[in-house]
């Protein structure tokens, strides 16, 4: 096992589409500072709660990039054909599986923080400039810890959802599709269902929402996260690698 885990660090390390995904995520949370923070008026920005609003943008982002992350560690494998000698040099597929869950959890926990950190640190000296009050320095140790939490579980869905779909373009879709459109739009059709996904429980975990408390949140998140993690397992245990 410690093998496996200094094998998929070193993948990790080594893979360009990693710092891709982390300079995608920076541009992103630096337009959304660039469009909230700086474009909105003082009034639309000056009560704590829409100020939460804002930071929901590094949680999300976080939480995407994270899972892409995962899939992204499995899928490219599958695509590239690279598996075959993993499985080769391993080949208890179990083992693979969870060193793929756990460096990938931490990958996520890294940008969770980054995302986090970048959305505090922006949005903090934007607020300064602009002479409006920041009404959030209490909250931003769960925004950071919750949002690390957060990404890291969604890490490990990713994991699962790549390894469950295996086509690494359509994971990719499928989680980017989930949570900029399923999660955003699932409101108007059944009120009340969108703190209950995946995406939800994250922003209330991070503290973005009041929704859920947090124990509840970072219950539902696990529980997601076991589930995708135990389906993808079980798939690439019973499926044929060719």
């Amino acid at each position: 096992m410690t093998g496996q885990l200094r094998a998929e660090l070193l993948k990790q390390r080594s893979t360009q589409t990693t710092l891709f995904l982390f300079l995608a995520m920076f541009g992103l949370v630096a337009f959304a500072v660039a469009m909230h923070v700086v474009a909105l008026g003082a009034e639309s920005i000056s009560t704590r709660s829409d100020q939460l609003a804002v930071f929901q943008v590094g949680t999300r982002a976080g939480m995407l990039f994270a899972g892409l992350v995962g899939a992204i560690a499995i899928t490219a494998e599958i695509r590239y054909g690279t598996i075959r000698p993993t499985f080769l040099v391993t080949p208890r597929r179990g083992t693979v599986i969870a060193a793929k869950l756990a460096v990938s959890a931490v990958v996520g926990i890294i940008f969770g923080l980054l995302a986090e950190g970048v959305m505090v640190a922006a949005a903090t000296v934007a607020f300064a400039a602009r002479g409006i009050d920041n009404q959030l320095s209490g909250d931003y140790l769960q925004l950071l810890a919750g949002g690390a939490a957060a990404a890291a579980l969604w890490a490990a869905i990713g994991v699962g959802v790549g390894a469950l779909v295996r086509n690494q373009v359509g994971a990719v879709v499928g989680l980017c599709v989930w949570m900029l459109l399923v999660e955003s739009t699932s409101e108007s059709f059944v009120p009340g269902v969108g703190r209950l996904m995946p995406g939800g429980a994250g922003l209330s975990l991070a503290g973005n929402v009041d929704e859920l408390s947090a124990a509840v949140a970072a219950l539902l998140l696990v529980l997601y996260a076991a589930a995708t993690s135990a389906a993808g397992w079980l798939a690439t245990l019973s499926r044929d690698i060719a």
